[in-house]
């Protein structure tokens, strides 16, 4: 019996091509589909790494897209999944070097999720055992390792990392109790929209016995305090709130989403003293040293740097705080075209 297939997998493990798990061999019969779907040509320009000195041609995309496992059906999201990721707003050459282990988060939110099966309720912060969910994460996160040359140019410094690094793909509910979540950066309702950006993994927060909005909301605030949090470093990060069913029925009884943003932004602070204490924040004569001794600090610079996700299942009382990466306020929103 013959093991071709098996031993090009070999070779692309051996190659460096591969995230720790077996990836399906680019053959150019499979990359030339792909790139079809994608609606590009194989040399074209898909985007730049400036400081790597890197230029991203839409067949290493392609090719990504097969080693993951991606669908043809996929292409739109994959698209502008890519362009997103090559945004130099984004920085991925400094989510890939940073020593916190940050990874690529995608967001999927509007018409998409539904039309291509987007995971969007049990276990929708990851481990739904979705293909799309699982592949498209992955999709993400190969991105980092494949641009440019074969076995991983940007070499990772992440000093713990997390398992997100393998695949880290949350899709919002089709319908939504708030407005979508890609209206909080400027698309419109109605459309659909791949969203990237730096982050650690999900804490879960926890609230069986809460009887209103403003509880959950306290609850979610003490869960972005911990001195642990990356986000007092400079404060320059933030955090994705995923809010399941069961916490959202609370929420939506007495706040809107920029009401709720306000209410975090307002009350989430922790007593700067206890911060300065732990040696969790630079104090003079640090020229970067941002402290008011004695005032209450928020682990945010800006009330932007908060968003809300709407997924997960009911008949559970939890939700999920993502710390974004602290070396980047930037999130990247692109929409997807044809949903």
């Amino acid at each position: 019996m013959s093991h071709g297939v098996l031993d090009d997998i070999e070779k692309c493990m051996e190659s460096g091509w591969t995230d720790g798990l077996p990836v399906i061999p680019p053959y150019g019969s499979l990359v030339d589909l792909m790139l079809e779907a994608l609606g590009w040509q194989a040399s074209d320009l898909v985007g730049e790494i400036a400081d790597q000195n890197i230029k991203v041609r839409a067949e290493q995309v392609a090719a990504t897209a097969v080693m993951a496992g991606c669908k043809l059906t996929y292409a739109p999201v994959l698209r502008a999944l890519a362009q997103a990721i090559l945004d130099p707003l984004f920085n991925v050459s400094g989510v890939e070097i940073t020593t916190g282990g940050a990874s690529v988060l995608t967001v999927v939110s509007g018409p998409v999720v539904a039309a291509l099966g987007f995971a969007h309720e049990a276990n929708a912060v990851g481990g739904s055992n979705c293909r799309i969910n699982a592949t498209v994460g992955r999709f993400a996160q190969m991105m980092r390792l494949f641009c440019g040359q074969g076995g991983g140019v940007l070499a990772s410094h992440g000093t713990v990392g997390h398992p997100g690094r393998l695949s880290f793909c949350i899709a919002e509910h089709p319908e939504t109790v708030w407005d979508p979540y890609h209206t909080q950066f400027g698309l419109s309702a109605g459309e659909s929209a791949v969203t990237v950006m730096a982050a650690e993994g999900p804490n879960s927060c926890n609230n069986h016995y809460a009887r209103s909005g403003t509880q959950i909301l306290d609850t979610i605030g003490d869960c972005m305090l911990h001195f642990g949090q990356t986000a007092w470093y400079y404060r320059s990060g933030g955090f994705l709130i995923a809010i399941a069913p069961d916490h959202m029925e609370l929420i939506r009884r007495d706040f809107t989403r920029d009401q709720a943003r306000q209410y975090l932004y307002d009350h989430a602070r922790r007593q700067t003293d206890e911060l300065v204490k732990v040696g969790r924040i630079a104090v003079p004569p640090l020229d970067y040293a941002d402290v008011e001794f004695g005032a209450m600090r928020t682990p945010l610079k800006f009330i932007e740097q908060l968003s809300f996700v709407e997924c997960g299942a009911a008949g559970g009382r939890f939700s999920a705080v993502i710390p974004r990466w602290a070396g980047s306020q930037n999130v990247v929103c692109k929409r997807v075209e044809g949903f």
